[in-house]
């Protein structure tokens, strides 16, 4: 059954203003899930300035009234987490066991966002040029609030930061992916069930070139964040004025292996960080770094253990990779791998799209050996499930390697020595570096940064309540008695 959706604004389910929608296919069977509005112009202003008025309403919620919002919609999805799963892994791809992991991640989330908020502390300060002052600093919320999202995590993206900025006391727009606009319209639904109050939250749907750029560069917008490619971050960085924005973009994560690693931990983490998902992470193993010492070793290991990979529908349990959820993605992942055998890599498995499925976005999990620093694959985020072996001999030229590429988002590092496991740590250029782990990790509450062109400001916890909110200074002069 195609559902009829539709967009939220000012307190009511809505159709666009030009009636014009778009359809929803999943990538898993190609079948329509939904018809959705296309926002036009008109829509995204309407949603902003609906979210202007509303913003003192929410700014004045008391704390405590703001947190049993979170707490209410935690309670209120719990649930459906199973229908929600399944109808993620529809959408979006990915097998079932990792959409079900999601969904249960939205309850925690929401959760710890809520104690975060209670605990949330700012400074008071004695007077040191003025030794009868006293500052007390505070932080306020930004106002009206731009939020967009992207495809691959369309249920944790929005529990994450939507309902993050609400609690700080801010009114929402928000924009998610046109590939995987379902899952966010559900997860609103139950915020509107929670109580959040007409005009905090609006969702606006339809493409980026119209609501997005409408969002970043609308005066009556205060604060955007962003979580997307790195060409859309920086369009977002140039249009978006002096607003406050936080950018969380691509990532090209290395995974470097010396040669005293544990073999057999490394290569289950290698297959996790480039295969989950199908790769389609900003944290993913971008790129598997192999000491020379122990390379062959660890490709025969690796190409053994992505061959018991199944490759399948997401919908049944014992599927470990379901498909890509775009063409353009697909098509990205064969331009990098066309590139990298024209220039001497070695495709040892995979390398193709799967045939005999209902679409054409399932593609074989890959692991192609003798990649070297001036292929695409090396220098590009991927965003598939590929696992790209590049060969170095000493730490420096693995630093090196590691480092020579725009990104600098996620890394790992895999050795016994603690010594050069911060040795590593500290000349990695990324926000996040893993020790003796994929570089696909992520909790609810540490900060999550991108340094170079991976992003601006950090999120995660109580940095992205401090995303959402900005400093005020109230300056207090004393007598003397």
């Amino acid at each position: 059954m195609v559902e009829q959706l539709k967009m939220y604004i000012d307190g009511e389910w809505v159709e666009a203003e030009s009636g014009e929608t778009f359809e929803v296919k999943s990538p898993a069977t190609g079948q329509v899930l939904a018809v959705i509005p296309k926002a036009t112009v008109d829509d995204v202003k309407k949603a902003i300035d609906a979210a202007e008025e509303a913003r003192e309403k929410i700014s004045l919620m008391p704390i405590p009234e703001r947190v049993k919002l979170a707490y209410k919609a935690a309670e209120l999805i719990k649930p459906y987490i199973e229908q929600h799963a399944r109808e993620l892994s529809l959408e979006q791809g990915k097998p079932i066991r990792e959409s079900r992991a999601e969904v249960e991640d939205v309850i925690p989330n929401l959760l710890w966002q809520a104690e975060d908020l209670k605990r949330l502390e700012t400074p008071v300060l004695r007077g040191y040029a003025n030794p009868d002052m006293i500052y007390i600093v505070t932080r306020e919320p930004l106002g009206v609030v731009g939020i967009v999202t992207p495809w691959n995590y369309p249920w944790l993206m929005p529990s994450e930061f939507v309902m993050q900025a609400i609690l700080c006391g801010n009114s929402v727009v928000y924009k998610p992916s046109s590939y995987t606009p379902i899952s966010a319209i559900k997860f609103v639904q139950y915020l509107v069930k929670a109580g959040v109050p007409k005009g905090v939250i609006n969702l606006v749907t339809g493409p980026g070139q119209i609501v997005g750029q409408e969002l970043a560069k609308n005066e009556k917008v205060n604060g955007f964040l962003l979580v997307g490619e790195v060409d859309t971050g920086e369009q977002v960085a140039k249009i978006a004025g002096v607003k406050k924005i936080t950018l969380e973009l691509g990532g090209n994560g290395p995974m470097i292996i010396m040669d005293d690693a544990d073999l057999q931990k490394a290569v289950e983490d290698a297959v996790f960080g480039c295969f989950n998902n199908a790769g389609q992470v900003c944290c993913a193993n971008e790129r598997l770094l192999i000491h020379e010492k122990v390379h062959d070793k660890f490709v025969a290991m690796l190409v053994e253990r992505t061959k018991k990979i199944k490759l399948g529908n997401p919908l049944e349990g014992d599927t470990d990779l379901g498909p890509m959820n775009n063409e353009p993605g697909v098509q990205k992942v064969e331009r990098h791998l066309e590139d990298a055998v024209s220039k001497g890599a070695k495709i040892l498995f995979g390398g193709k799209r799967a045939e005999g499925f209902p679409t054409k976005l399932y593609f074989e999990p890959t692991v192609i050996d003798n990649v070297t620093p001036d292929m695409l694959i090396n220098k590009e985020e991927t965003f598939g499930p590929v696992a790209p072996v590049l060969t170095f001999s000493t730490v420096d030229e693995a630093i090196e390697i590691a480092n020579d590429t725009p990104y600098g988002l996620s890394s790992a590092i895999h050795t016994k020595d603690l010594n050069t496991a911060f040795y590593f740590a500290e000349k990695l250029k990324t926000g996040q570096v893993v020790i003796n782990g994929p570089v696909l990790l992520w909790d609810y509450h540490h900060p999550w940064v991108g340094v170079k062109k991976s992003g601006i400001g950090a999120v995660g916890g109580r940095w992205t309540l401090e995303a959402f909110t900005e400093l005020k200074t109230i300056l207090l002069k004393l007598g003397r008695p």
